[in-house]
């Protein structure tokens, strides 16, 4: 039978009281191990045995460090990735928003930790079909990120990058496109031509004009994706492979 994580910390405070020094150095090792073994866990697809290590170190933070602590924060946001990969959306929303709620408090609007919190709640919010609200946090955090940040910096165009994404699935195609298109430019100078990044951005625009009813453009894009997959990644590759389907599909519709 599994210790209950109340009992658990209950057990841990008295040891440390205990050994005095020693323990309270004892308790943070634990914590560490714990969380190492929780990653293992959850990188390998045993969600549910993650989920409840991390359940077990976040009752232990919040105990020794309290609630609002950065650690005792950074575990409840793996908690949240724990319940999402798990498919439990509701719960790993919750999870995001009490924790975006404390740092938007005690680090600000613009911190680098709020924005990736916002993130994090706009992927729970997609995965619920959300994606008004989803496209809300992403213009915020897009906003903000090119503000403090620049237009350049990578959790920018990270940022845009999820805004036409989540465009795209609302159907807003020519919103997606100016995303896509503000985006590319970017990349290409950032990361080269044939990057497979940047031909992504080539696939994903052939795909949103083609929904645009643009075959010849969308079609050019395709080649482009295509040749920069073949080129960087091999003919064999998934993403080679799905750029060149594309291409065959936009060819069949002149």
């Amino acid at each position: 039978m599994s210790t209950r994580p109340s009992t658990l910390v209950t057990v841990l405070l008295i040891l440390a009281i205990v050994l005095g020094g020693a323990g309270y150095w004892l308790i943070p090792h634990w914590e560490s191990q714990k969380l190492e073994i929780a990653g293992t866990l959850l990188r390998q697809g045993k969600c549910a045995e993650a989920e409840g290590e991390y359940r077990v170190v976040v009752a232990v933070q919040q105990r020794r460090l309290g609630p609002e602590h950065p650690d005792t924060l950074r575990s409840r946001n793996n908690l949240a990735e724990a319940l999402r990969s798990q498919q439990k959306f509701v719960e790993a929303e919750a999870e995001h928003r009490a924790v975006l709620a404390v740092r938007e408090r005690a680090l600000g609007p613009e911190h680098a930790d709020t924005l990736a919190s916002r993130n994090n709640l706009a992927n729970d919010l997609q995965a619920q079909g959300k994606v008004e609200e989803e496209v809300a946090e992403h213009r915020a955090v897009l906003a903000v990120r090119e503000r403090v940040l620049g237009p350049e910096h990578p959790d920018t165009l990270g940022s845009r990058s999820n805004l036409a994404a989540a465009l795209g699935v609302q159907e807003k195609f020519a919103d997606e496109e100016a995303e896509l298109r503000a985006l590319l430019p970017v990349q290409e100078r950032l990361l080269g031509p044939d990057h497979p990044s940047t031909s992504l951005i080539h696939y994903n625009l052939a795909v949103c004009l083609r929904a645009q009813r643009s075959p010849e453009e969308a079609k050019r894009e395709a080649e482009v994706a295509y040749a920069g997959f073949r080129k960087v990644l091999g003919e064999a590759h998934p993403d080679t492979v799905k750029a060149k389907k594309l291409v065959d599909r936009l060819e069949g519709m002149k």
